[in-house]
């Protein structure tokens, strides 16, 4: 690859929203992870960790307390008192039922029974029945004294275990009344101690986490306290037990999630003991998941991580969001940056001209500017104003046009800037306006753009003479999910869409239509990144496993490049840690391909990579190959360039100019609160 200068956008605060609460679906790997702004992200945690849908807040849903899965159903509850069914295809509120007893903290589950526990802040207990089409009120349990902080059902479903002030209550469901009554004490007579989480093993011991940082273990049976340790210095915010009961992992405001191990003592009895120890994060752990013996945290520093014991790793995963939240506009030198709530547009620096031999860094003649930020502002019901989620923006090459999506419909735009002076003009005659959009693209030729409304297909508008209408509407039946990936040949003759389900469709242009064209092989893992390259018109994808694929649109087939890859396929390149967040192209070498994860730029030269028979296999350490009946295919054609975490896309500008739009760790940790202070050995 020849030399190129390199647009290094630094000016994309990603914003460090706290992870609320999460919940996991065992059977298919979706973590549902809640953050502060009420939105939720459904994590793809198969292979490699992808976002792989965003349901983005709405103003009646400006809370998320707790999440629940049911089958492939997901549920919440907030501070506004409803219960929230969503739509994980249209990514929007599907169901809202009212619940008795104002705000609610905290829901269980119970699947064999169908049932729904939700606690609230006057201590009613609600009993929900879910349905084919929704939920419906089934009773309350007897009114207690103060809120109810946590509940669990128990595995039988018969009994309830709730959690609030100074108490821990269990409930029989069928009868509504309170069995036992289990005090808490507190470490201070005028503080009163909140029990924050709890846990229930199959022998109905009940396990639990206050804000005195004690962890207790409860007979549930008789109604009376077992064990309890000092575990933490502050709150207990959240316990969990791993899949076979045997561990369990508790942490809260005092970071530190500390491992407690079940081991027998004097022949049948059983103990748990404190085990091992974790420091992964700074700030108030709020969640922890369970999954393969994997633990899954998150809390107020707004990063997921995942960790284990043997062998000892740690994976975070920054709060970046779901992309593509980055969009270059080429011919404009512009660049739209996707926050959760609003939507900014700058223009790129000059720089001087320099030497072609020249390294290092180019000084600007022109410094970027942010030309707009676009919001959409609602008033609730007290008549404040309130900023919704941002579904989905796009903006065209030349600048001109921007798509703006949020749950209560399409927002189109045009963009003037004239003497430094930019204005918008919104687009009010846009058919099915309405109707939020989960996607969306211009053509290369800005005579039309492609959205993917949250109720299905394609919608086709066409833009003449600043007049935009629907000219073709595109049904798919080989979709089956929701849009995540949309984007068109620079040629502008080829359309490319992709769902969660690996399913990607290609149309071509003929005759002023979309017409169907061919459809790629399924593979197992769904795709992380696609791009179209702008000569040759193939296709590259890369899935979850990091597998990558090139796949040649007009002859319909895999191209020998992508044949020789998968055969010849690097079993350390599939033990990377990140997955691919976007693919680019050099456009005056078409053998380059340019990928990038969280903190390394991967380019392939496809020149590179014919077999060499006397090759000798060289060190793993270094440079790898595979041998396969004589041939070696050396992976010098892999060049890996490490970029500073965290790089959130890159992309190709024009000639020899690349962006480069990286979130600096260190401006998160600086939006953060204060820490809690802990003292420790040489250090306060």
């Amino acid at each position: 690859m020849s030399s190129t200068k390199i647009h290094n956008v630094r000016f994309y605060t990603s914003e460090p929203r706290a992870i609320r609460c999460m919940a996991l679906q065992p059977d298919t790997k979706k973590l549902a992870v809640s953050r502060v702004d009420a939105s939720i992200e459904i994590w793809n945690i198969t292979n490699l960790w992808f976002i792989e849908k965003t349901i983005a807040p709405e103003s009646e849903n400006f809370s998320i307390e707790s999440l629940k899965w049911f089958n492939n159903r997901l549920f919440s509850v907030g501070l506004h008192g409803l219960l929230i069914e969503y739509d994980l295809y249209k990514l929007a509120v599907r169901n809202r039922s009212t619940v008795t007893g104002e705000a609610a903290f905290c829901l269980d589950i119970h699947s064999s029974k169908s049932q729904i526990a939700i606690g609230t802040e006057q201590g009613y207990l609600n009993i929900f029945t879910i349905e084919e089409d929704g939920v419906c009120f089934e009773k309350f349990l007897d009114k207690q004294e103060g809120r109810i902080m946590c509940l669990k059902y128990d595995t039988s479903g018969e009994f309830i275990v709730s959690g609030s002030i100074d108490a821990i209550r269990i409930w029989n469901v069928e009868s509504g009344h309170a069995i036992h009554k289990m005090t808490t004490g507190r470490s201070e007579a005028n503080k009163p101690t909140i029990v924050w989480c709890l846990e229930v093993t199959s022998d109905f011991t009940i396990i639990s986490g206050d804000s005195r940082g004690k962890l207790t273990f409860w007979d549930g049976k008789i109604g009376a306290q077992l064990e309890s340790y000092q575990s933490h210095q502050a709150d207990i915010l959240s316990v969990v037990l791993s899949e076979d009961e045997n561990s369990l992992c508790c942490a809260g405001v005092d970071p530190n999630i500390i491992n407690y191990a079940k081991v027998s003592v004097k022949g049948d009895t059983q103990k748990w003991v404190k085990s091992t120890q974790k420091h992964i994060h700074d700030h108030d752990v709020n969640a922890l998941i369970f999954c393969n013996n994997k633990l899954y945290s998150g809390g107020a520093d707004s990063y997921l991580a995942g960790s284990c014991h043997a062998p000892k790793t740690v994976l975070k995963m920054p709060p970046i969001l779901q992309g593509p939240c980055v969009h270059l506009a080429t011919e404009a030198r512009c660049l739209m940056l996707r926050y959760s709530k609003h939507v900014e547009v700058w223009t790129l620096g000059r720089s001087e001209n320099t030497d072609s031999n020249y390294r290092g860094l180019i000084t600007l003649k022109e410094e970027p500017k942010k030309l707009l930020v676009l919001q959409r502002v609602i008033k609730d019901y007290d008549g404040d104003e309130e900023k919704l989620g941002v579904l989905f923006s796009c903006i065209s090459n030349n600048g001109k046009w921007i798509i703006f999506s949020t749950s209560l419909g399409v927002r189109l735009f045009q963009l003037d800037y004239v003497e430094e002076k930019p204005s918008l003009l919104k687009v009010d005659d846009l058919e099915n306006k309405e109707v939020p959009c989960v996607n969306a693209t211009f053509t290369p030729s800005n005579s039309q753009f492609i959205t993917a409304p949250n109720t299905g297909g394609l919608f086709v508008y066409d833009i003449k003479y600043d007049r935009v209408s629907i000219s073709q509407t595109l049904e798919s039946l080989d979709l089956s999910d929701t849009v995540t990936f949309l984007t068109v040949s620079a040629c502008g003759k080829y359309l490319v869409a992709a769902d969660p389900c690996s399913n990607i469709v290609v149309w071509v242009r003929k005759n002023e239509k979309w017409n169907s064209h061919c459809k790629l092989p399924k593979y197992q893992y769904p795709p992380t990144a696609m791009a179209i390259h702008p000569n040759t018109a193939c296709l590259v994808v890369a899935y979850s496993d990091n597998s990558i694929v090139e796949y040649d649109i007009k002859k319909r087939a895999f191209s020998t490049f992508s044949r020789r890859l998968q055969k010849f396929f690097f079993t350390q390149w599939k033990l990377r840690t990140y997955p691919f967040r976007n693919i680019t192209f050099d456009p005056r070498v078409d053998n380059i391909v340019i990928l990038h994860d969280d903190g390394n730029i991967i380019i392939i030269d496809k020149d590179k990579e014919a077999s060499c028979k006397n090759a000798k296999k060289p060190k793993i350490d270094k440079t790898r190959a595979i041998e396969n009946e004589g041939d070696k295919v050396s992976d010098k054609s892999f060049r890996v360039v490490k970029k500073e975490k965290h790089l959130v896309h890159l992309q190709w500008l024009e000639d020899d100019e690349m962006v480069a739009v990286e979130v600096n760790p260190l401006s998160i940790m600086e939006q953060l609160p204060p820490a809690f202070v802990q003292n420790k050995f040489g250090r306060k």
